[in-house]
């Protein structure tokens, strides 16, 4: 009979399984690293496995490993050290299988700190992990505590709520490594060479995801980048496309359309159905499209809330507060099944598909067309400023432009109604039109009504600033972040014509410049004038436009005299005057799709031509980085440098390392010589 030194909850009959009965898999099938500052991220693919390990060095030291198997992780926190310290891995990440049916890593790793203790240790939902982090590494809820069996090795373990599924790390000293649990306080002490190593095993028994292989992911018309498709292949399942790892390893509407959009060049039939087929099935009743869902263990704790809670306590929950993925679908469908050869000759067999509840794939694609014209008729009946797309009722974000500060307290997002209203209707009208949704010749003929009406909806965000008053403020702007403003003063040379980023409930301008010109130039056919404008603020550099030495920022804040509305766009915000790699190749493909045209004059083409040429400078300037979420920089010698977004935010956080919407770019590409 087994026994602990000391355990938390453990008896003699519940003590941790022996580690020698794992099996090491045998059929890798991806396996790659990307290390940003002192972040290791290590990605791994084989047999029934899929994994991201995290370790980060520092005075505060971090090992995550996350599953996208029921989004399902475990983290180690350690208290803050004196001294900066690193935590590495050393060897390769192993995936490693158990008879009962855990897997997950096998990772040894070696820190040159002389003592190791954990703060905080949490194991269950990736959701649950996100959440311990935005609290400012408080506490999680008491129904996700772990039991802690002493050994060694330690081995941290829980059953999830439902009772139906398990999550343990273990933790065994090696070389003189010394472990001990005190009060359930795990410490690691160094051994006599004076550093730490000791072997960390993550494993969880979630259903397994289906990965699409690399070579069925993409045609052979995809660029040569492997870091970008070894990025992709992690990401993408049979079941659904992953949004970026390790913080939103699962399922999200906004980022599996527009990725499916810029990739759809080159990805193979069957991936870019089984993104839509995801986004479809997932639907409210009315035909909103889910942004985000709560599943396994986190869904239980929420569902576990509910009165009464469902019979099945880990029924999956859907978040639908996002307001931008409603009008994505339509024009991304559109693209597939009326503009590709393939999209053509499947799109009978495809919409003919049924919902897990039996609904075929037409008529739930009907319910958010319907969705759409409904939201768009307060406008084209009665066009002003707060008639246009609100954030739902209750909420401050509704755009991908998501962080409470993003839209800079505005109600109105440019982006939704200047690009995806205009766009959905107009692919509305396309497929009500089409054979596959029965000719529904009325419905077709009102979308496209109700889109020539919202053509104006353009105007309410215009703003032009006299030569002037841009040459004080961006000369003020700059000073007041420690840049030198001779460049940006050079480049202007009469009014600048930008757009509001949102508007406010009272249909006030949010004045801030901004990147989501990309979507306009992606989904619909901007004036020449809105073109030859936009092609302006992606050569004019920061902050008189928006490029800099490190990309094309999405936010610039220098040309609004409120000094408030400054403070909330910083190089330390989410949405702020920070770098987003995806938005950098939608603006690309954007401003390709536009040279496509055959109506602009040689005055608009040059100037887009240009805007095409600089913008690519300024995205292989960032090669490096440009598979990752976003990035951020710091003033030196009156320029910008490139600073990772975590030491610009000064935060416990950072963006992932991975993200769905930054491997565009193996279909977004440089124009040819």
């Amino acid at each position: 009979m087994a026994s602990c030194l000391l355990v938390a909850g453990c008896s003699s009959d519940d003590a941790a399984p022996d580690p020698t009965l794992l099996s090491e898999c045998q059929d890798e099938l991806l396996s790659f690293d990307v290390t940003v500052d002192n972040l290791e991220n290590h990605f791994y693919q084989g047999c029934s496995i899929s994994a991201h390990l995290l370790s980060s060095s520092g005075r505060m030291p971090r090992l995550v490993v996350a599953f996208p198997a029921g989004n399902t992780g475990t983290g180690l926190w350690f208290e803050e050290l004196s001294e900066p310290a690193s935590l590495v891995a050393e060897g390769p990440v192993l995936g490693v299988e158990r008879a009962d049916g855990m897997r997950g890593l096998s990772v040894h790793l070696r820190s040159d700190a002389k003592s190791l203790r954990v703060r905080k240790a949490v194991l269950g939902s990736v959701r649950t992990l996100r959440d311990y982090i935005y609290s400012d590494l408080m506490a999680v809820p008491p129904e996700v505590e772990h039991e802690v069996h002493a050994g060694p090795p330690v081995v941290l373990r829980r059953t999830t709520l439902d009772r139906r599924h398990h999550v343990e790390l273990s933790l065994a000293p090696e070389e003189g490594t010394t472990v001990a649990v005190e009060d359930d306080q795990i410490t690691l002490t160094a051994g006599p060479d004076g550093e730490i190593r000791f072997h960390a095993i993550s494993l969880a028994d979630d259903e397994p995801l289906h990965p699409f292989p690399k070579d069925k992911l993409v045609t052979d018309a995809a660029a040569d980048s492997p870091k970008d498709l070894q990025a992709l292949a992690f990401m993408t399942y049979e079941e659904k496309l992953l949004a970026g790892s390790w913080r939103f390893l699962t399922y999200f509407g906004r980022d599996t359309l527009l990725s499916t959009r810029l990739l759809m060049p080159i990805l193979q039939p069957e991936v870019i159905e089984g993104a839509l087929g995801s986004v479809i099935e997932r639907f409210a009743p009315d035909g909103d499209v889910a942004h985000e869902e709560e599943l396994g263990d986190f869904a239980a704790l929420v569902n576990s809330t509910k009165n009464p809670p469902p019979e099945d306590l880990s029924t999956p929950n859907y978040d639908y507060k996002m307001v931008d993925d409603d009008f994505l679908l339509a024009p991304v469908l559109a693209a597939y099944l009326l503009d590709t050869p393939a999209g053509q000759e499947r799109a009978q067999a495809f919409l003919a598909r049924t919902t897990p509840a039996g609904e075929t794939y037409a008529d739930a694609l009907k319910r958010n067309l319907e969705l759409v014209m409904e939201r768009a008729r307060p406008f084209a009946d009665a066009p002003s400023a707060t008639t246009l797309v609100n954030l739902k009722e209750g909420f401050v974000v509704g755009n991908w432009r998501d962080s409470d500060k993003g839209l800079g307290g505005g109600r109105f997002a440019f982006d939704i109604n200047v690009a995806l209203v205009p766009a959905s209707l107009e692919a509305a009208a396309r497929l009500y039109g089409s054979p596959w949704l029965g000719s529904e010749t009325a419905a077709a003929m009102e979308a496209e009504a109700l889109g020539t009406a919202w053509a104006a909806a353009e105007s309410y965000f215009r703003i032009d600033v006299p030569e002037d008053a841009a040459i004080q403020r961006v000369s003020a702007y700059a000073t007041s972040v420690e840049l030198d403003s001779t460049q940006a003063v050079a480049s202007i040379s009469g009014p600048i014509t930008y757009h509001a980023i949102s508007l406010d409930e009272n249909g006030e301008q949010v004045p801030v410049m901004h990147s989501d010109a990309g979507f306009v130039l992606l989904f619909t056919e901007p004036s020449p004038e809105y073109l030859e404008a936009v092609a302006g603020q992606l050569v004019r550099p920061f902050p008189a436009g928006l490029l800099t030495p490190v990309g094309v920022v999405v936010a610039n804040p220098a040309l609004t005299p409120d000094l408030e509305v400054q403070a909330t766009f910083t190089r330390a915000d989410y949405h702020g005057t920070v770098v987003w790699s995806w938005q950098q190749a939608m603006l690309a493909a954007g401003l390709r799709r536009q040279l496509q045209r055959t109506d602009l004059s040689s005055s608009t083409r040059t100037a887009l031509e240009g805007a095409e040429l600089t913008l690519w400078g300024a995205i292989e300037a960032g090669n490096e980085q440009r598979t990752g979420e976003l990035w951020s920089w710091e003033p030196s010698g009156g320029s910008m440098v490139y600073q990772s977004f975590a030491e610009a935010s000064g935060n416990v956080d950072e963006s992932n390392a991975v993200q769905l919407w930054s491997t565009v770019y193996l279909a977004v590409q440089p124009p040819a010589p």
